[in-house]
């Protein structure tokens, strides 16, 4: 949708000259076109795709910018800057990013409910960078480019932020849920916003009654999200998420959709995705993303993202143009899995103590990372330190002290951590191109999730006996869960048939021909295929830097010389942790000291 940077500087040719300084390398992709708002010591610039959904109001006593849609809590109305402007208390739904700027009282910035629209800050002698990348900070004469050992630590152990800090020592990234606002002469302020509702539910309902409250609320989510006037496309999987979200639009008769999958022919959730399309009568579209622009996409997350969300989904910065050419907004049915099916919850559950742990949570999220026995090796001690305890610590003391019951403080932590850089980290750079709509992100769908009792989320339980009660069709058509078998939520005799038929006749030969990997995830993650060695060995030309934060050795032995074949238990989880660090090789050209 949009990148923006704020700044408020009283100095008028300071400000105007970082503004010069930015205004044309403020655009990620093509085809963005550049705009202000400004009043007094304030100013906002942004590169944004045309039809992208943005206001802004300004006068001399103030100005506003809303980017994206920010929707009324159980409304179809659709706020303005000129509405945030004149009182801004409630958190809206959708996917926005926001900022208020009053003479004299300062600045109030957020954005939607779980931070998922970036928003970075940085605050030095009365001025004040905001913006939806910390990248272009670095252009005023005032911002001091300082390395940040800490940030660097959560990353690796996490991968993504921790606490807010990034990279760079004084830039932040707001916290979900919280609106920063500050004023010269005093420092910033995170003020929550919005919390996830947790607390004792209706724990004495049937199956039944929840998978109603679950079609209610996202039957009603549907509709203010992806509201009927306006063109929609869908990314659909071959997953759950998107095929429930498809299973609401037809039901509200938008047969006008137009149903989008990434991958190439041969795929398993091509396959799957294709049934459901052809099921429900959706046009459907495919769009490729070649392996041989990987590098392309790697150097462009690197630089407007700083290891923020990882280093996996490179592959989203592919997305803006083709998505673009199909609809204006992209409903898709990201963060479905732990807002409505709530798999993710009993990551933090062991099940030999019978009870959720901190320990258990973080051995899950710590596997998409380096373990902390690699990074003590691995970090010069010098200059981290201790970070390593210290950053496991403050975690387990920010998870502990969570309000709710045990698995409540294991869902809200995925929402708030993996879920939103990991999952969410796709949304950003697809909205230079087509604007991202989320009905599973919405404060009714999680107040109504949130009061389950975890024994309905196990399994995703109630979200299958949704798919499997309202769209039986779609619950008979084979679904992708990452894996070579694709069998449907409700199998029927002739799908049976046709499986046992395809063991016993093609699987066979198909596995003596060796074919390509055909799950979409394991073959655009896969670390030693073609696109991701052309990252590493663009990568690699930096790997003189980082000498100065790692042993040599341990770094050898985490990413191995470029033409060398890693070996993972889970190519998916295991390639993780290196390509935090090819990534940081990328990031470190322009960030850190030859």
């Amino acid at each position: 949708m949009a990148n923006f940077v704020i700044i408020v500087d009283a100095d008028a040719a300071r400000r105007a000259g970082f503004l010069a300084a930015i205004e044309t390398v403020l655009a990620p992709v093509a085809g963005l076109q550049t705009a202000r708002c400004a009043t007094g010591d304030f100013t906002a610039i942004w590169a944004a795709h045309p039809r992208s959904p943005l206001s802004h109001v300004a006068d001399p006593s103030g100005a506003a910018v809303l980017w994206g849609d920010a929707i009324a809590k159980s409304s179809t109305h659709r706020a303005d800057a000129a509405e945030l402007r004149r009182g801004w208390a409630d958190a809206y739904d959708g996917f926005h990013a926001g900022v208020v700027y009053q003479a004299g009282q300062g600045i109030t910035l957020g954005g939607d409910v779980l931070g998922l629209f970036p928003i970075y800050y940085y605050e030095s002698a009365n001025v004040l960078l905001a913006g939806s990348s910390p990248e272009l900070f670095a252009k005023h004469p005032l911002f001091e480019r300082e390395f940040s050992p800490a940030g660097l630590v959560g990353v690796l152990l996490t991968m993504h932020l921790v606490n807010g800090q990034t990279l760079l020592r004084r830039v932040r990234r707001l916290e979900p849920g919280r609106q920063l606002t500050w004023q010269p002469g005093e420092l910033p302020r995170e003020r929550v916003q919005y919390r996830l509702p947790v607390g004792q539910g209706d724990f004495d309902l049937p199956l039944a009654g929840y998978v109603q409250q679950l079609d209610e609320a996202l039957d009603e989510a549907v509709t203010r999200h992806a509201p009927a006037q306006t063109p929609h496309g869908l990314l659909l999987s071959g997953g759950l998420d998107s095929r429930m979200i498809a299973g609401f639009l037809h039901r509200q008769g938008r047969r006008d959709t137009v149903a989008t999958t990434y991958g190439v022919r041969g795929d398993v959730d091509l396959r799957c995705a294709t049934a459901v399309a052809q099921t429900i009568g959706f046009r459907h579209e495919v769009v490729n993303l070649p392996a041989s622009e990987y590098p392309q996409f790697a150097a462009a997350q690197a630089r407007w993202e700083h290891l923020s969300n990882g280093f996996n989904t490179i592959m989203a910065w592919g997305t803006a143009a083709p998505l673009g050419a199909l609809a204006p907004r992209m409903v898709n049915g990201y963060l479905g899995d732990a807002i409505v099916g709530g798999s993710h919850i009993f990551k933090a559950y062991a099940g030999a103590r019978n009870e959720f742990s901190f320990a258990t949570y973080f051995a899950f999220l710590n596997q998409w990372a380096v373990r902390p026995q690699v990074l003590k090796k691995l970090l010069r001690p010098d200059v981290f330190g201790n970070l390593v305890d210290e950053t496991i610590a403050r975690l387990e003391a920010d998870y502990e002290a969570a309000a709710g019951l045990p698995s409540q403080r294991a869902w809200c932590a995925q929402l708030h951590q993996r879920q939103r850089f990991h999952v969410g980290s796709m949304l950003w750079p697809m909205s230079f191109g087509a604007w991202p709509v989320q009905p599973c992100v919405d404060q009714k769908v999680l107040a109504v999730m949130a009061a389950m009792p975890a024994a309905v989320h196990d399994e995703r339980r109630v979200q299958i006996e949704l798919v499997s009660r309202r769209f039986p069709q779609l619950a008979a058509l084979p679904l992708d869960r990452n894996l070579e078998q694709a069998t449907p939520l409700q199998p029927r005799f002739r799908w049976w048939l046709g499986w046992y038929a395809y063991g016993r006749f093609v699987a066979a030969a198909r596995h003596r021909l060796r074919p390509r990997e055909q799950r979409f995830y394991y073959r655009t993650f896969d670390f030693n295929g073609a696109g991701w060695r052309a990252v590493r060995r663009l990568a690699d030309e930096n790997r003189a830097l980082l000498r100065q934060l790692f042993h040599s050795e341990p770094l050898a032995e985490l990413l191995p010389p470029v033409e060398t074949n890693v070996a993972f238990a889970d190519g998916l989880a295991g390639s993780s942790g290196p390509k935090l660090v090819v990534g940081l090789m990328l990031w470190a050209r322009e960030h850190l000291p030859a």
